[in-house]
């Protein structure tokens, strides 16, 4: 993996990250609509700047014990569809280097990094929003 930046935000205490480049913005958590019938990780949309964006509840999606209120949406772009995460708090962005480990595929993290004694998760996008 050939990663330059990625963007650090904390859900429960725990560090994860996704690459820089599909990023297009932060926002303070918003209020969202709750689309019927949609997934349990789906929590709403938003009209942002007339675009329909589809909020994701990362926590969800990743099955982590919600104890947080998220603080933060991360507006992100893959594979031409934009979508927002939500997180509980944006740390940072950090450079990287070849020092990515990706010897291990444990579905939504596709690698690891150690900065301070800390891991932090490198997040597969594909897999965040793919049904399955």
């Amino acid at each position: 993996m050939d990663l330059n930046q990625i963007i650090v935000f904390e859900l429960e205490n725990k560090l994860y990250s996704i690459e820089i480049n599909y990023v297009m913005d932060v926002y303070e958590y918003m209020e969202s609509i709750r689309v019927p019938n949609s997934e349990d990780y789906i929590e709403g949309i938003i009209n942002l700047r007339g675009n329909v964006i589809t909020l994701i509840n990362l926590k969800k999606r990743l099955k982590i014990d919600r104890n947080k209120k998220e603080k933060n949406v991360i507006i992100c772009e893959f594979n031409k569809e934009k979508f927002g995460l939500t997180v509980d708090e944006i740390i940072g962005i950090e450079n990287i280097d070849k020092t990515v480990n990706t010897d291990y595929d444990s579905g939504f993290v596709k690698g690891f990094i150690e900065r301070d004694n800390r891991e932090i998760m490198i997040i597969d996008l594909g897999r965040i929003i793919t049904k399955t």
